[in-house]
């Protein structure tokens, strides 16, 4: 029997801005590997220079949810786009803060 997984981000594109939806509620050492794997196809193929990141159906993060966020952000800033997060839950803000991330992060 072949099992098809939902992919685990959705993309919008809105004039010259990307916005990545997450179609999960939980990001961190259960689905890293594939919400990752996801991040490196989807980014690779369209080398988007503006990016909305809408973490608003995600409830619980942990410290590889935290890391793969900053690595995304950093990384399209490293090629001179610019990645901002909205939508943060009250779980996510806390631990983007608790990280010492908050400062360093575009949050709308």
């Amino acid at each position: 029997m072949l099992i098809t997984a939902k992919p685990c981000i959705s993309v919008d594109k809105q004039g010259n801005v990307t916005v990545f939806h997450f179609n999960i509620e939980t990001l961190g050492g259960g689905n890293i590997e594939s919400v990752a794997s996801e991040f490196d196809s989807l980014i690779s193929e369209q080398r988007p220079r503006r990016i909305v990141i809408d973490l608003g159906s995600i409830h619980l993060i942990d410290d590889l949810g935290l890391a793969l966020i900053q690595s995304l952000h950093d990384g399209i800033e490293e090629y001179g786009g610019t990645a901002i997060l909205c939508h943060l839950s009250p779980n996510v803000d806390r631990a983007l803060r608790e990280a010492g991330l908050r400062h360093r992060l575009h949050i709308r």
